[in-house]
């Protein structure tokens, strides 16, 4: 784990500070801009999917937002900071997230990818299996990604 980052799950009064780390994505510039027009991380989010935030100092490096209610999991958001990418906090969130899985049951977590997030997505276990085809302000094809959970026991 990198040096003094803690995991704990979101809390409503996090949305804003979530949505401002995520609209500060350098990887969201120029033609991917769009896909976050408008969008924020509400305090209904919060309360309905799995989200979990990794902090420093109290101050929120990332975060994961597992949607796990339905009949396909989904692993709806991942944003980790641009100070902090490269230093394992992804790495560290992920496998959190594949453990949140584990813990509910879950055999398979979908992936929609950020297109330059594909590759940590794979090195992380997550297999392509087709493209999400362009479609409304979205203009771009999105890797579909698959993420076997394998059962065994769970360290949460």
């Amino acid at each position: 784990m990198p040096p003094s980052v803690d995991i704990r799950r979101a809390l409503a009064e996090d949305a804003p500070a979530l949505t401002a780390l995520m609209h500060a994505s350098a990887a969201y510039r120029g033609a991917y801009a769009a896909i976050l027009d408008g969008y924020a991380v509400t305090p209904a989010q919060i309360g309905r999917d799995l989200l979990y935030v990794a902090l420093k100092d109290g101050q929120p490096l990332g975060f994961y937002s597992l949607v796990h209610a339905t009949c396909e999991p989904e692993l709806d958001l991942m944003f980790v900071s641009d100070t902090a990418q490269g230093c394992g906090v992804g790495a560290l969130l992920f496998q959190h997230m594949q453990e949140s899985a584990r813990s509910l049951g879950i055999g398979r977590v979908k992936i929609v990818s950020h297109p330059p997030a594909e590759a940590f997505y794979l090195r992380m276990g997550a297999q392509r299996i087709g493209s999400i085809l362009p479609a409304g302000r979205v203009t771009w094809a999105r890797p579909l990604l698959s993420l076997p959970v394998e059962p065994g026991q769970s360290q949460q």
